[in-house]
């Protein structure tokens, strides 16, 4: 097949963007370092995909968009574009930006969009082909390559798999370009949003499915929008924003008639087969087979990549306790351990060592520990990202900062808490650096378990009381933790 593929390249969000002093007779640099959703808004200002808009919102724009979903001028735009930043650093720069106008021409009389921030399968080259056949149209499928939802397929492996998808259209009838977009999950503002940029993007028709861009349930277990309203949303404004919604319902597959069929066209006696993206990538992280009807044997060659077997997936072990409870012995034993038993590549990293080395400029106030937790967090999730094992030992009072934590590095693979819980009195009994003799003086402040809280976890993976254990039995503790979860073999 004869396909074009456009590409945007995806700069590292880190990077640094340079504003110019519109008064200074310097023009003195001011850098910022933007964060992802940053870099991504600022691509498709530069590329026109959020035309009308030639630069990050003001106030009048912001406020209208928030209230009216309209920009001060009238026009319909759903989704507030701002570049967040301190007041200081707003006072030192220009509000205008350079912008480059960047037009999709495929040379079609009628192109219609698909988005998706997921790997597609069998179910979605069905939907799609259906789609682009019902308006007589060209299908562009212009998948989402920014910031999407935590536990995502990475967007490189979607990447090549919708390469691999390109074979099964006909000929010359399908385009993927990638989308440099961050989603808000922001459910029917967010479909329309989308619309107009995929009009921005020179296409004639827009595909939007069930609950598109949802957040998910709430707490309650609710859906938090209805599931057609972002449909009737992008209805209701298509003939003022210039693109035409194409709704479609779930696809699933039929056993006894081998085939996929759109959910409320299925004869009631009939078995309806799916597999839900929470269900498949729990699957694939328990190496799972994938059966036949569900995906493409390509694909499934691309997925397996992105999730080896449980025993050769990445993990942290986060260890928290008070000061004195044993934390640091079990974990510079269970390193041996592991490093004997298991080929992942392991790192400790304890609170003293983080302290000396990452963050040595901190103090112990409340805001100072919850950073160094962080800070610990964010490498022990890039090393559970590459398939290593981190060990965290830390006081980590706090349930917010262990929240937080476990929630970035699930994103990128296992999280498993230790809780080790020995009682106050048995860690001031040790008190092998004599902090709480000192704390309890009153010569050393804020000291955790004496005057200021330590917040146990609400659910460990792990617990583990070291005045009731030796040394070798905590240890087999978590090693026959690992082995029954499938870390080790």
């Amino acid at each position: 097949m004869k396909v074009r593929l456009q590409c945007y390249t995806k700069l590292v969000f880190s990077l640094f963007v340079f504003f110019f002093y519109a008064h200074s007779p310097l023009h003195c640099a001011v850098s910022i370092t933007l964060t992802e959703q940053q870099f991504c808004d600022l691509e498709l200002l530069q590329n026109k995909g959020f035309a009308p808009l030639e630069g990050f919102m003001n106030s009048k724009d912001y406020n209208r968009v928030v209230s009216e979903m309209r920009l001060a001028d009238g026009t319909v735009w759903p989704m507030p574009i701002v570049l967040d930043i301190s007041a200081k650093t707003k006072q030192d720069l220009d509000d205008k930006h350079d912008t480059e106008l960047t037009l999709c021409d495929m040379g079609y009389t009628k192109i219609v969009a698909f988005q998706t921030r997921n790997p597609m399968h069998r179910a979605h080259v069905e939907l799609t082909q259906r789609s682009a056949s019902q308006v007589g149209a060209h299908l562009l499928l212009h998948p989402v390559v920014g910031r999407t939802k935590p536990g995502d397929v990475d967007y490189f492996t979607r990447v090549k798999c919708y390469q691999n998808l390109l074979k099964y259209y006909p000929e010359e009838s399908t385009t993927l370009s990638l989308l440099p977009i961050a989603m808000r999950m922001a459910g029917p503002r967010e479909a329309l949003w989308h619309a107009i940029i995929r009009k921005n993007y020179g296409c004639t028709h827009f595909i939007v499915g069930r609950d598109h861009a949802g957040p998910g349930k709430d707490r309650n277990g609710v859906d938090f929008y209805d599931p057609y309203a972002a449909q009737e949303l992008v209805k209701a404004y298509a003939k003022e924003v210039g693109i035409e919604m194409v709704p479609f319902k779930e696809m699933v597959y039929v056993k006894e008639d081998d085939n996929y069929q759109p959910i409320d066209t299925v004869d009631p006696s009939k078995t309806i087969l799916n597999i839900s993206g929470t269900q498949l990538r729990k699957m694939l992280r328990n190496g799972e087979d994938i059966p036949s009807w569900f995906t493409y044997p390509e694909v499934m060659v691309e997925l397996k990549k992105s999730f080896p077997p449980r025993n050769k997936q990445g993990f942290t072990l986060f260890f928290t306790g008070l000061s004195g409870a044993g934390k640091s012995t079990i974990a510079n034993n269970l390193v041996s351990r592991l490093m004997e038993m298991q080929d992942r590549p392991v790192t400790l990293l304890d609170g003293d060592i983080i302290r000396k080395n990452l963050s040595s400029e901190l103090g112990f106030s409340k805001e100072h520990r919850s950073l160094n937790v962080r800070r610990v967090g964010f490498v022990a999730s890039e090393i559970t990202k590459n398939h290593g094992a981190a060990v965290c030992v830390l006081i980590a009072p706090y349930e917010s900062d262990r929240k937080a934590n476990k929630e970035l590095i699930s994103s990128q693979g296992n999280y498993i808490e230790v809780y080790i819980s020995t009682p106050l009195s048995e860690c001031e009994t040790r008190d092998p650096k004599g902090l709480y003799h000192l704390a309890r003086q009153g010569k050393l402040k804020s000291f955790t378990g004496i005057d200021d809280p330590y917040e146990p976890p609400v659910n460990p993976d792990i617990e583990i009381d070291t005045s009731k254990h030796s040394v070798g039995e905590e240890v087999d503790i978590i090693i026959n933790y690992l082995i029954k979860e499938g870390y080790l073999t």
